[in-house]
């Protein structure tokens, strides 16, 4: 379930909403005039969701060398590396 906010409440409120952040490791949405605005998430949360991001771009980055038949044998590959 979302947890919406006004704005009014990162001001007044800004304690709880950062504490609410980091325990329920959803983004807050917060609005303006009652329309959804912004999203606030965890410093954690955010790390996390850019790690994800990155190994999604190599796993792609993977199949498309497979795809496109660049790839080595083991020994090819050691045989770069000694």
């Amino acid at each position: 379930m979302a947890i919406i906010r006004p704005s009014a409440d990162l001001r007044n409120h800004y304690k709880e909403i950062s504490e609410l952040c980091k325990s329920s490791n959803e983004p807050i949405y917060i609005t303006v005039n009652g329309k959804e605005d912004t999203a606030l998430v965890s410093a954690s949360l955010i790390d996390e969701l850019y790690q994800t991001i990155r190994l999604m771009r190599m796993i792609n980055q993977g199949l498309n060398d497979i795809q496109e038949g660049q790839t080595m044998t083991l020994e090819e590959v050691k045989k770069q590396l000694l």
